[in-house]
């Protein structure tokens, strides 16, 4: 059974906590595992069992091999949807969730950064004020120190 857990996603600029409410499934003793990727919530991606700890902050358990990647845009989100869609569907990703400006994919870390890369940069190319992010691939404390869990998957 699939239900929201609000997890820590940060300080706004006023510096009050930030969460997410994001979906997971229950696997007992205080664990989860994350239906999908979250647009706000740094370290985890869809199919990650994390324990939870106290203030809505988590201990990843086990990776679920997955990439979780944000989208960002200024404008036109569904023809950018569209297009980042079909960039990332032949690497077998899906569209986990969509806000205003934002889109949240998940893609097995197996397809390869290299053409996850390719993919997005090609979406970065096509449209003018798109970035993009990975959000469970570096420390969500500094965001730039490669967690490289990914090393111990293959």
């Amino acid at each position: 059974m699939e239900f929201a857990l609000d997890l820590y996603a940060g300080r706004r600029s006023d510096k009050s906590e930030a969460f997410e409410s994001v979906l997971v499934e229950s696997l007992g003793n205080g664990t989860y595992r994350l239906v999908r990727s979250p647009g706000l919530v740094l370290g985890l991606a869809a199919g990650d069992a994390f324990a939870l700890e106290p203030a809505g902050r988590f201990m990843i358990v086990k990776r679920g091999g997955n990439l979780c990647v944000q989208l960002f845009a200024s404008g036109r989100i569904d023809e950018i949807e569209a297009f980042s869609t079909s960039q990332l569907t032949p690497l077998n990703g899906r569209l986990d969730g969509k806000a205003a400006s934002e889109l949240v994919y998940t893609v097995p870390v197996r397809s390869g950064f290299a053409e996850v890369e390719r993919a997005l940069n090609s979406v970065v190319a096509q449209f003018s004020g798109v970035s993009w992010y990975y959000g469970n691939v570096y420390d969500p404390e500094d965001g730039v120190t490669p967690l490289k869990w990914w090393e111990a998957s293959d």
